[in-house]
């Protein structure tokens, strides 16, 4: 064995070590070049899309929400990292576009979030249907009768006690029907309107917890995309509680990567949002406010008027945006019905009685009804007489709803929900979704 001198040595270490330093250092200026030069593409379908990709690429403690508006785009971003955490996602094959025409230097969630929201450009919009029970029949009537729906939200879910009870079911039939359709399914949980017995939830922490828990459990094991929460006739005192309960829901829901959407009325006084939803802090939270665009008279109302006119329904949007609600998150819900009422001869209601869309169109051709438009509300008024009994309607029907598409395409808000599918006519249906995504920048 040749003996080494120690110097010699010591001088072939140092020159191997300088020649690994250096090629190390040029690969890593290499992959430092052709990272910050070469774009991947991701197209995501929705924002549950979006948002499921990014927990699901190990950084949940990144980005624990999903991002603040709808997307349906192509997002191009450099191979490097969100704050040192790697990025690995299959590429997709086919409707690719670059969002942006530069590489960014540096990733973070930070800046993601602020590119996103900067220059998104929706390029689609929700189409909601709400239906009034969650079985497979219904479920796949729906889906079958409503081409271009985005979302079937079924009534599914009761909340009827303390401890976390709940009443009905999420059957996993209906959600793998909708799936199969490239339909996001949204349970519906309602209270019944109970506020007593919803006060009696929200306002201790463990109560909460427990439903929370529930309502996770039974959203995982159904696969379905997320909650459409319906707690409607909440007691004023409630307001901050009920805010807490979302924003504790929502992080569990995204956690697991579903969405929260919240049913709100509209302020009885505009501007006055001092009730038990605030809307500002429920918008933080949830994914979507979904604004119920009636009853601006309701059956059993002491006098007759329309369930939902234009300007009333365009009062209580900008209501939402100006008590905080961001135009992206807010998604306007529209009725398939309407009211028929019973006047005596001093035009006091004696009676009223709901009406889906092809019953009113049903009922006006059979009796021959009179009907004027009325520019002002946009929407037919009709009347008639019947038995001596004078009926009054004031229409719902494709004219007036596409009016309230027409402003959801103006005020640019996430989408429309129709509440309920099954009440409206075919054409009508096809209008209306048409016209909510007609004239996405």
């Amino acid at each position: 064995m040749q003996k080494l001198h120690v110097g010699q040595s010591t001088s072939k270490l140092v020159a191997r070590v300088i020649f690994i330093g250096t090629f190390l250092f040029g690969l890593m200026i290499a992959i430092a070049i052709y990272g910050s030069s070469q774009f991947v593409k991701l197209t995501v379908s929705s924002e549950y899309a979006l948002s499921t990709w990014l927990t699901s690429s190990a950084i949940e403690q990144i980005a624990p929400t999903p991002l603040p508006s709808p997307v349906d785009l192509t997002y191009a971003f450099t191979w490097l990292s969100l704050e040192g955490v790697p990025l690995h996602f299959p590429l997709p094959t086919q409707n690719t576009k670059s969002l942006f025409t530069k590489a960014l230097p540096t990733i973070s969630w930070n800046n993601l979030v602020a590119h996103v929201t900067k220059n998104i450009s929706v390029s689609s919009r929700l189409t909601v249907g709400w239906t009034l029970d969650s079985s497979n029949q219904t479920v796949e009537q729906a889906l079958t009768a409503s081409p271009g729906l985005s979302v079937i939200a079924p009534k599914c879910l009761h909340v009827d006690g303390i401890n976390g009870a709940i009443a009905g079911s999420i059957p996993k039939a209906a959600v793998t029907l909708a799936h199969k359709k490239g339909v996001q399914f949204w349970a519906v949980v309602d209270n019944g309107f109970n506020g007593p017995l919803s006060h009696k939830i929200l306002a201790y922490n463990d109560q909460q917890n427990m439903l929370i828990a529930h309502l996770v459990e039974l959203a995982q094991q159904s696969q379905i995309n997320g909650i459409n929460l319906d707690f409607e006739g909440l007691l004023p005192e409630d307001r901050w509680n009920f805010t807490d309960f979302v924003d504790k829901l929502a992080a569990a829901l995204h956690a697991k990567h579903m969405l929260l959407s919240v049913d709100l009325p509209p302020d009885i006084l505009p501007g006055d949002n001092t009730g038990a939803y605030n809307h500002r802090e429920l918008a933080k939270s949830v994914n979507y406010i979904v604004l119920m665009g009636y009853d601006e008279y309701w059956g059993g109302d002491q006098v007759a008027g329309p369930t939902a006119s234009l300007p009333w329904v365009k009062q209580s949007v900008q209501d939402m945006l100006e008590t905080g609600v961001p135009r992206a998150k807010l998604i306007l819900g529209v009725p398939f019905y309407t009211q028929d009422w019973t006047l005596n001869k001093n035009d006091s209601v004696l009676s009223s009685v709901a009406l889906s869309l092809w019953q009113t169109r049903s009922i006006l051709a059979t009796t021959h009804a009179k009907q004027q438009w009325n520019a002002k509300l946009g929407l037919h008024v009709a009347s008639f007489t019947e038995n001596g009994i004078k009926h009054e309607i004031w229409v719902e029907d494709k004219r007036s709803l596409l009016l309230f598409a027409d402003l959801v395409s103006e005020q640019h808000l996430a989408g429309a929900a129709a509440w309920y599918l099954g009440l409206e006519t075919e054409s009508t249906w096809r209008a209306l979704v048409d016209t909510v995504h007609s004239n996405i920048a």
